[in-house]
């Protein structure tokens, strides 16, 4: 996947158990954890705007 824009972080608390079983779905899709939950932003995203129209940046 290529960039044009830099990365940024976003740092978030969850419980253990809600880190092991992002975890766990993140292996299945042979996904770092990182990398699932971006995918997950993505989804919502686009599902979002398929309904509403475009997020403003």
């Amino acid at each position: 996947m290529e960039h044009t824009e830099k990365m940024r972080t976003i740092s978030i608390q969850v419980t253990p158990e809600t880190k092991e079983k992002a975890a766990w779905l993140a292996r299945q899709s042979c996904r770092s954890l990182s990398a699932y939950v971006r995918q997950l932003l993505r989804v919502q995203i686009r599902a979002y705007e398929a309904e509403n129209g475009p997020v403003p940046k």
